[in-house]
């Protein structure tokens, strides 16, 4: 079995472990299955202060209302790292995200939008997430795509790195990883 193929179907495993999606009839959308891939990709990321806030909420923001009701719903009541987690949708006015948000799904947003965000969580221990196209080529931390209902991960080594976060080895083997010196594809 070729490298592509083995990573696909772990991909798969690690996507049919996802919470729950909606019932058999529904539809499941792009955002269902980013969302279910956003909190199962938080179980192999390990935040530098998470024993001081033990009993603080896992903070989950967004940076558009678009999808905040469906965060919302498949989120609440759900535990990332034994810390309940909090859906949050930032104001436009938001200034410093490190004190706000633990992950930043920023989804369908248009690139400058997406730089001015980057530029506020650089350096800082919030893993950022994204589905806009060359997310992680341009200093995000974890771009998502779909294409012919697959989903792919690209992970930006210097963006997590610099941030402090801690990646695990699991992840990083299932991810197309950019790294500021090359880049490497599977």
């Amino acid at each position: 079995m070729n490298l592509r193929r083995l990573r696909h179907r772990l991909l798969l495993a690690i996507l049919a472990s996802c919470f729950c999606v909606p019932a058999m009839g529904d539809a499941v959308s792009d955002e269902d299955v980013k969302l279910a891939l956003i909190y199962k990709i938080t179980r192999f990321i390990t935040w530098p202060t998470a024993g001081d806030q033990s009993s603080a909420p896992f903070r989950f923001c967004l940076a558009e209302n678009t999808i905040f009701e469906l965060a919302q719903d498949r989120l609440t009541g759900r535990r990332i790292r034994d810390r309940d987690i909090e859906v949050h949708l930032l104001s436009d006015d938001a200034v410093d995200l490190s004190d706000q948000c633990d992950v930043f799904y920023m989804a369908r947003l248009k690139k400058d939008r997406v730089s001015q965000y980057l530029a506020m969580v650089a350096g800082q221990p919030v893993l950022t997430v994204s589905d806009v196209p060359d997310f992680a080529k341009n200093g995000g931390m974890i771009g998502l795509s779909t294409r012919s209902q697959k989903v792919g991960i690209k992970i930006n080594v210097a963006a997590y790195e610099s941030s402090d976060l801690v990646v695990s080895s699991q992840l990083l083997e299932l991810a197309d990883l950019i790294d500021d010196r090359r880049s490497r594809r599977k």
